[in-house]
């Protein structure tokens, strides 16, 4: 008998997509680009046109200029990116967009998606279910953040997510969790002495 354990991805958003399928797509009429740490993609208020995935490293959803420097998320290796739907119409971006090390990603110009949708009816639809997933995501992460004390948001992540304490610095971390760095530490130290 064997026993096979699934890793839930982070980027829940991209489950139940046609990854090879995107992947592909955005490789045959896109560039790979690489970012260094803190290298801006895209900034919140300016025009963005740009989508694609990440091949290594990972992405910082975040909101500089704001009181604290939030951060909204993280794209991850193989995660479908992009301010979606505002990169569609070259609308202004919702957030920064910044690699959060060393990244090598893969970028197409967005604004070529509406009329490929209207022609090419599976890729329609791998939109609307991008869509869908994208928007269930947020949904799950603002309840999680409403319902639940900063410790229990913790207990979840690394529960559900063990791998994000290898990947990601403890300071960005606390900024996701929208608590200091201090605070992170004791809520750490607690769990490991219940």
């Amino acid at each position: 008998m064997y026993i096979c354990i699934v890793k839930r991805h982070f980027n829940t958003h991209i489950e139940g997509l046609d990854l090879e399928f995107w992947h592909d797509f955005i490789e045959s009429r896109g560039e790979l680009v690489t970012l260094r740490k803190n290298e801006c993609l895209c900034r919140r208020g300016e025009p963005t046109k740009i989508c694609g995935y990440v091949k290594s490293g990972y992405l910082i959803y975040g909101m500089s200029g704001s009181r604290y420097s939030n951060i909204g998320g993280f794209a991850f290796s193989d995660a479908l990116f992009g301010d979606y739907p505002n990169c569609l119409y070259n609308a202004p971006a919702s957030f920064d967009l910044i690699a959060g090390r060393k990244s090598e990603i893969w970028v197409i110009d967005a604004t070529i998606l509406p009329a490929m949708y209207e022609e090419d009816m599976y890729l329609c639809n791998q939109g609307r279910l991008f869509m869908e997933s994208a928007y269930r995501s947020l949904l799950h992460r603002y309840r999680m953040f409403c319902t639940n004390t900063p410790a229990e948001c913790y207990r979840d992540l690394i529960r559900e997510h063990p791998q994000i304490e290898q990947d990601v610095p403890q300071s960005e971390i606390a900024r996701y969790l929208r608590i200091s760095p201090t605070h992170l530490c004791r809520i750490r130290k607690e769990n490991l002495n219940p």
